[in-house]
C-alpha cells in the first residue's frame, strides 16, 4: 500500500510442501529483485534473502516459513526433550585468546557431542554458534545425555577452564520443513538454561541466591524434573523459583546432580 511502483499483479512467491522457497515476477512493470539481482522466473530464495517490488523491500524470515507452512498435522505438533547446551563467555574467549582457542573450545565441545549421541541417538540437532540445541523423543535419554556430555566435557585432557551450561525442557514443538523446532518448549529451554541470580526470587523453597551455580550445571524444568523416576539413580534439587523471559508466573527449576 502506498507504492505506486508495485503492479496490481506484481510477484508470486511459494512455499513448497517440502520447504523450499521460490519467487518469480509475474510481468511486472518495475520488475522483482532477489538480493538485488533481477528476477524472472522461479528462482529459489532462503530465509534471510532479501526481496524487492518496486520500492518495498521484503525480508524472508523463518517466522514467515511458520505462518505459511502450517498444515493441521504439523500445527498440532509432538512432545519433545529439548537440550540446549553453551559454551559460557564464548566471546570473551574469542576477545581475550582469540579466534584460534575459541575454535578449539568449539571443537573440544564437537568432539564430545558426536561421542554421546552414538551412544544417545537424537532426532534434530542444530548448531547454535556458541552452542547446540538437541532434540530426543524421551525426557530421559535427554538427560543421561547431558550428563554424559558435562562429565566429558569437564573431564577432558583439552578441558582448559572453558565451562558450559545445560538446560533441558519437555514439550509440544512445532517441526519446520528443515527439521529445526520451534514453540514455547524450545523458547523454555533456552531461558531454563541461561537463569542468572537476577531472574531468581529468594524463598524457602531451594537454596540461597549466592549459591547459585553458574557454570557447569545443568538445569531442567518442573516437567522434565517430574518424568525422572523416584527410584532412579539419577538424583536432583530444588534451585528455587525463576522468572523466565516470555512466560508469565514463577517457575521452578531444578538442577540434576551429577
Amino acid at each position: 500500500p502506498g507504492d505506486n511502483f508495485v503492479s496490481g499483479t506484481h510477484a508470486e512467491l511459494k512455499l513448497s510442501e517440502n520447504g523450499k522457497i521460490t519467487v518469480a515476477d509475474l510481468g511486472s512493470k518495475n520488475g522483482t529483485y532477489l538480493l538485488g539481482e533481477p528476477v524472472e522466473k522461479q528462482t529459489k530464495a532462503k530465509p534471510g534473502d532479501i526481496i524487492r517490488v518496486g520500492h518495498t523491500f521484503l525480508k524472508i524470515s523463518r517466522r514467515t516459513m511458520e505462518r505459511f507452512f502450517s498444515t493441521e498435522d504439523e500445527l498440532s505438533g509432538a512432545p519433545e526433550a529439548i537440550v540446549v547446551v553453551d559454551i559460557v563467555g564464548s566471546s570473551k574467549i574469542a576477545q581475550a585468546l582469540g579466534d584460534r582457542v575459541a575454535s578449539k573450545v568449539k571443537n573440544v565441545l564437537h568432539q564430545n557431542l558426536n561421542v554421546n549421541l552414538i551412544e544417545h541417538p537424537a532426532v534434530f540437532l542444530k548448531n547454535t554458534g556458541d552452542g547446540y540445541m538437541i532434540v530426543f523423543s524421551k525426557a530421559m535419554e535427554a538427560v543421561r545425555f547431558s550428563i554424559k556430555m558435562m562429565k566429558d566435557t569437564m573431564g577432558k585432557g583439552d578441558y582448559k577452564g572453558f565451562h558450559i551450561r545445560i538446560g533441558i525442557n519437555f514439550g509440544e514443538t512445532f517441526k519446520l520443513p528443515d527439521g529445526d523446532r520451534r514453540g514455547m518448549a524450545v523458547d523454555m529451554a533456552f531461558r531454563v538454561e541461561s537463569v542468572k541470580i537476577g531472574d531468581m526470587h529468594q524463598t524457602v523453597v531451594g537454596i540461597k541466591k549466592d549459591m547459585l551455580p553458574r557454570v557447569d550445571r545443568i538445569f531442567v524444568s518442573e516437567v522434565v524434573n517430574k518424568m525422572i523416576p523416584s527410584h532412579s539413580s539419577i538424583k536432583t534439587r530444588c534451585i528455587g523459583f525463576f522468572d523466565l523471559k516470555g512466560f508469565n508466573g514463577r517457575h521452578k527449576i531444578f538442577e540434576v546432580l551429577h
